[in-house]
């Protein structure tokens, strides 16, 4: 595969994160602290931002280890890239248990 397609790959796997993982009710309950005052509370708004929030987490998450690959083994575009993905493919699945 190529870089792009690994991190085509890798966002895909982190917005299914975002949607199917328990984290999302954490984030939901704090609602108040991070959502902006001129958007509506509604289920949706809150929902969506929620999940883009816990998105965004695991595919920072994953990315510390990829970087850490590429930083101490140099590794190449390809292989960080994959590192990445299978990070966040094991965060998914921690997550569906």
């Amino acid at each position: 595969m190529t870089p792009r397609n690994l991190f085509v790959a890798t966002v895909a796997v982190s917005l299914l994160i975002g949607l199917s993982s328990p984290m999302v009710l954490v984030v939901w309950s704090f609602y108040p602290v991070w959502m902006p005052e001129l958007l509506p509370p509604t289920r949706e708004t809150i929902f969506y931002g929620a999940s883009l929030i816990v998105s965004t987490g695991a595919l920072l998450a994953a990315a510390i280890p990829a970087a850490m690959a590429e930083r101490i083994f140099g590794a190449s575009e390809t292989a960080t890239g994959a590192v990445w993905l299978g990070g966040v493919v094991l965060l998914f699945l921690a997550g569906l248990t």
